[in-house]
């Protein structure tokens, strides 16, 4: 994403909220992506891989917030 900075990634869905939970009560603007590691196309899913596991989380800040945002996470225990 242009004029974004990635400053969280994670495979679990509660982590990730919790990020956003994070930069949210400072005040941090944010932009969040997710996508499947794999594209099970037709089929629900695919064989020998968790159901829980199976997407990225991505969330993105202005890089002028991206300082504050890293200070954020890592003092709630997030990162």
């Amino acid at each position: 994403m242009i004029f974004r900075k990635e400053v969280y990634l994670t495979r679990d869905m509660d982590e990730y909220n919790r990020a956003k939970d994070v930069l949210a009560d400072q005040g941090i603007e944010y932009t969040s992506k997710s996508n499947p590691m794999t594209n099970p196309g037709r089929y629900h899913g695919t064989p020998f891989i968790e159901a829980s596991a199976a997407y990225e989380y991505h969330l993105f800040v202005a890089r002028k917030d991206e300082k504050r945002a890293e200070r954020a996470l890592y003092s709630a225990g997030v990162k």
